[in-house]
């Protein structure tokens, strides 16, 4: 008796869902447009956490002071278990959905491997840009 039941409530299920009802234009979009709004916030952390792992790389072994104050501003950003703000990189490792401890061991290891001469020394290079041509006349 109780497969009866299932096998009814199952049949109304199907006819409640078999029946369309109309999604205007402004119901479908409204919902696409809070993630618009997101998506510059995602790249900026995006920017922010990628600018954080090439200043800790380039600036690892840095001579000027300037540069070594860079060098351990972005350490301590790294390394910091402080959670205060939506700009912390604990707050913009879990918004971007990236374990902030895999993104640190890994630092630690180029670190290491830096410090014991089998990681190069990181060479910059500018991205290439087509140089214009001259126009003769």
């Amino acid at each position: 008796m109780a497969e009866v039941f299932a096998m009814v409530n199952e049949t109304d299920q199907l006819d409640k869902f078999s029946q369309a009802e109309a999604v205007l234009p402004l119901q479908f979009y409204g919902a696409r447009r809070g993630a618009a709004t997101i998506e510059p916030l995602r790249r900026l952390m995006v920017a922010m956490l990628f600018d954080a792992v090439r200043c800790f790389q380039s600036k690892f072994d840095a001579r000027q002071q300037a540069r070594r104050q860079e060098f351990a501003e972005v350490r301590s950003w790294i390394f910091s278990d402080a959670d205060n703000g939506v700009f912390s990189f604990k707050a913009v490792c879990d918004a971007l959905e990236i374990d902030p401890e895999a993104i640190r061991k890994e630092l630690v290891r180029w670190e290491e491997r830096r410090l014991s001469g089998l990681e190069p020394r990181m060479k910059i290079r500018r991205s290439p840009v087509p140089l214009a041509k001259r126009i003769s006349r």
